[in-house]
């Protein structure tokens, strides 16, 4: 046994002597948003079956974060131990993961034991069914009333928002697709947008396109047929309403920002930290009930059943 696989099962029987009571390990990616969102899940789903939420942070290794929760995975997968006995008790685990572009890049695990989410990430799901003006004037301490004068159509501000990085996405997407390091990155903010979430700058643009053409090793022929075959992609996503698949849900938060302060003008309100605290805030208007949740529910659901 290698000494990652060795960490693996050191981690993995740790956590289980440590809570003896728990049948259920829950693996989540994120330490912000993702512990009390899968959490609100889990409370409602297993209200039979103790588990314990347990975070990519945790887990031995270099690399962290989904690529660490995916070998962790496949460690267990390999020893049986996605649902076995363990000192008499049945036990099993679950991974909720962001989806990102995986789907997109054929990259997605299949696995009963593995949830993705729906849309890029799990705060795409938190701006997409949450109250944003609710959540914009707790967070910033102003008027909710004088919020939603500014964001008073959801579904439009999203879809302006991700019209505006539209392009950014575009070459983000193509970068990965395609396997190239540069700064056209889910991890960067845009480099295209002057201001940052204002419009696109052509000329940036045009340059950061010349960087992925000749990094892709690619003929301008085969350059241009493969950009063109990503950025249909992105426009029929866009058009079919489906654009959180592919626009960064956490860069949501920066915009919010930037819009409270519009909103706001000369008026005072709580800044500091703000585009952190309205995703945080916007948690706290999610409706565990809805019907929504049932994309979460059904896999987690079924898991449940054969404890």
């Amino acid at each position: 046994m290698n000494r990652l696989n060795h960490s693996f099962e050191a981690y993995h029987n740790k956590i289980r002597r440590l809570s003896p009571d728990n049948r259920l390990f829950v693996f989540v990616e994120g330490k912000i948003n993702d512990p009390y969102f899968y959490g609100e899940i889990c409370r409602s789903v297993c209200q039979k079956v103790n588990y314990t939420i347990r975070q990519a942070r945790e887990i031995p290794g270099e690399t962290g974060g989904k690529p660490a929760l995916i070998a962790f995975f496949r460690f267990i997968k390999e020893n049986s131990g996605l649902i076995n006995e363990f000192e008499g008790k049945k036990t099993g685990v679950i991974f909720f993961l962001d989806k990102d572009v995986d789907d997109l890049v054929g990259k997605l695990c299949h696995s009963e034991h593995i949830v993705y989410t729906k849309y890029y990430d799990v705060e795409n799901h938190i701006v997409v069914e949450g109250n944003l003006a609710k959540a914009a004037a707790g967070a910033a301490s102003m008027d909710y009333q004088q919020v939603i004068s500014g964001i008073d159509n959801y579904e439009n501000w999203r879809y302006q928002v991700a019209e505006k990085w539209k392009d950014w996405v575009k070459l983000c997407l193509f970068a990965r697709i395609q396997d190239i390091g540069c700064e056209c990155t889910y991890s960067h903010l845009s480099k295209i947008n002057q201001p940052l979430y204002g419009q696109l700058d052509s000329t940036v643009y045009a340059k950061y396109l010349q960087i992925l053409k000749v990094r892709s090793k690619l003929s301008e022929e085969q350059f241009a047929k493969a950009f063109e075959k990503v950025s249909n992609q992105v426009d029929d996503l866009y058009a079919a309403g489906e654009y959180d698949r592919v626009f960064k849900g956490k860069w949501y938060a920066g915009f919010l920002e930037a819009e409270i302060k519009i909103i706001a003008g000369n008026h005072h309100f709580h800044s500091k930290t703000l585009a952190v605290r309205i995703i945080t805030a916007l948690t706290m208007t999610l409706n565990f009930e809805a019907n929504w949740v049932e994309y979460f529910n059904k896999p987690l659901r079924e898991l449940v059943e054969k404890f």
